[in-house]
């Protein structure tokens, strides 16, 4: 009994220490759990404002006729829209796809905005909506082309960040390029309606 003595007591202050710890651990545990069942993720807020902003309804003008259409508006520098989100393009290439024509759009803001930026279009006449492939396009896939090589999802938004800004662009304090494409049959026609947080604006090119 003499000799068992000092391993029964060394079991003993194991397992005291092993309590001790068991005590801490969970509760480190349980706080950390609750800190993130509580806590909302960057992305999970982010993608709420990417929702909030597809949930605003498409506001585009409707015209009897194209003798009805009239481009605009225009900032001072002949740039469309009314701001803070202005946008010029070209076309792309001299040659369509099989689908239809591409065009180089550049949306730019020269004032502190918030992103993200929601850009949509339509046809004006015919009512299909404008396409974006490459970089920023975003939203549900509406078809597939192969443009100069390539194969390309079609989608129907492009969602712009000011994170993401083309910085070698230094004329403007944000610059985005994206390339937006119409099928053969478009009316050559169309309206654009770009929402952010805190504005909603619409422009048209006839």
């Amino acid at each position: 009994m003499f000799r068992m003595r000092g391993p029964l007591s060394l079991v003993a202050v194991f397992a005291l220490i092993a309590i001790v710890a068991a005590v801490l651990i969970g509760g480190r545990m349980i706080h950390d759990w609750n800190l993130f069942r509580n806590s909302v993720p960057a992305g999970d807020s982010y993608q709420a404002q990417v929702a909030q902003l597809e949930a605003v309804p498409l506001r585009l003008p409707v015209f009897a006729s194209q003798l009805d259409c009239k481009s605009g508006p225009f900032n001072s520098v002949g740039s469309l829209g009314s701001g803070p989100v202005y946008g010029d393009a070209g076309l792309l290439s001299t040659t369509p796809s099989t689908w239809g024509w591409y065009y180089s759009a550049v949306a730019y803001a020269d004032t502190g905005v918030a992103g993200p930026i929601l850009v949509r279009a339509s046809d004006l006449f015919t009512r299909q909506p404008v396409v974006f492939i490459g970089q920023y396009a975003a939203g549900p896939v509406v078809g597939k082309d192969t443009f100069e090589g390539h194969a390309y999802d079609q989608h129907a938004e492009v969602l712009l960040s000011t994170s993401t800004s083309d910085k070698q662009a230094v004329s403007h304090k944000f610059v985005w390029q994206f390339i937006d494409g119409v099928p053969t049959n478009w009316s050559g026609s169309t309206a654009w309606q770009i929402d952010g947080i805190g504005f909603s604006e619409v422009f048209v090119v006839c």
